[in-house]
C-alpha cells in the first residue's frame, strides 16, 4: 500500500510543510533560533508582562514546554522574568530589547520568504488554499476531540 498514491493531497501537505520548516530553520540558524522559540517570541506582547501560562495557552504548549523554551530564551538574553506582583508565586515574561530587535530582523526575513514562495500564485488562488486548510484544521481537531472522547469511554 503506497501512501503516495492513497492520499497524494495528505502527501503533498506533509513535504510541502516539511520544506517549509526546512526553509525556515535554515534561515534562523544564524540567530541560534528554532521555529518553536520563534512562535513563542513572535506572540509576546512588546511591553507588558505575560504569566507563563498564558503564553502556554496562546501558542498552544504545555507547562513543561514553555519552561523549556523559556529557559533557553532567558540563556540567549532575549527574555527576562520577574515577579508577578499581584502573585508572587508567579512570575511574568518580558521581551527584552535585543529580543524584540531579533523579531524585527527575523519578521522581515520571513516576509520576503512568504513573498516569494507566493510569488506566482493569485490573491484569489491564496485565500483558496488559506479556505481548504481552516476547513482541514477544523476538521482534524474535530477528529481528535472525538478521538479523545473515544478514549474516555
Amino acid at each position: 500500500m503506497d501512501c503516495c498514491k492513497e492520499n497524494p493531497l495528505g502527501r503533498l501537505i506533509y513535504l510541502t510543510a516539511q520544506e517549509m520548516k526546512n526553509f525556515a530553520e535554515k534561515n534562523l540558524k544564524p540567530y541560534k533560533l528554532t521555529l518553536e522559540q520563534l512562535h513563542l517570541l513572535k506572540n509576546m506582547p512588546d511591553d507588558s508582562g505575560m504569566s507563563q501560562r498564558q503564553i502556554g495557552d496562546l501558542v498552544n504548549k504545555t507547562p513543561a514546554n514553555i519552561t523549556r523554551i523559556l529557559d533557553r530564551l532567558e540563556s540567549k538574553s532575549l527574555i527576562i522574568r520577574k515577579s508577578d506582583p499581584a502573585d508572587r508565586r508567579a512570575s511574568l515574561v518580558f521581551l527584552t530589547d535585543k529580543g524584540k530587535s531579533i523579531i524585527k530582523k527575523v519578521s522581515v526575513i520571513f516576509e520576503s520568504l512568504s513573498t516569494n514562495f507566493l510569488h506566482d500564485i493569485s490573491l484569489e488562488e491564496q485565500q483558496i488554499i488559506k479556505n481548504a486548510f481552516s476547513k482541514i484544521s477544523l476538521n482534524l481537531q474535530r477528529m481528535t476531540a472525538e478521538s479523545e472522547k473515544q478514549e474516555t469511554v
